[in-house]
């Protein structure tokens, strides 16, 4: 099912897209797409940061279902998609902790070669850039969850839709 490109995607939505890119002639694919709200906890650099958000999270019983983090000098940023990201946040900032939240897309691909690129394709060829993405796939599985943050959401799940 294709929808029409005008078709505003809500953070609780999912909607398949169709891969039948022309340049690639790749084989018909189904994605499902949604926005997501993204929560990132700026830390310091040193050991035990990542645990104690996440026990902070654990604590207050919210879930985290995508995290990537990475050192960045003396402020480092732990991305987080959260059952909860406003009760993320309030928790977060009662341990000091600095928080951003920005709109992500989380797109579910088949786990296979190729899957990727394409998508990366279709998104430059709109001119949208991907800030940055993460992605995982459990052993044996057959899909993975991609995050992208990029330029334009809504143009990316346009693009992603065609």
């Amino acid at each position: 099912m294709v929808e029409p490109c005008g078709m505003q995607i809500r953070s609780s939505e999912t909607r398949p897209i169709t891969d039948d890119h022309p340049r690639t002639n790749s084989p018909r694919e189904v994605m499902t797409m949604t926005k997501a709200k993204q929560i990132t906890a700026w830390v310091e650099s040193k050991p035990g940061e990542l645990g104690s958000v996440a026990a902070a999270l654990a604590k207050a019983k919210i879930n985290i279902s995508a995290v990537t983090c990475w050192s960045a000098g003396n402020e480092n940023p732990i991305h987080l998609l959260v059952s909860n990201p406003a009760k993320a946040r309030k928790v977060l900032q009662k341990l000091g902790v600095r928080v951003t939240e920005e709109e992500v897309l989380r797109v579910t691909l088949q786990d296979k070669p190729g899957v990727l690129g394409e998508v990366a394709v279709r998104l430059g060829a709109e001119k949208i850039n991907i800030e940055y993405a993460y992605a995982a796939v459990t052993t044996g599985g057959k899909k993975a969850d991609l995050i992208l943050s990029v330029s334009d959401v809504m143009g990316a799940s346009k693009a992603l839709r065609k």
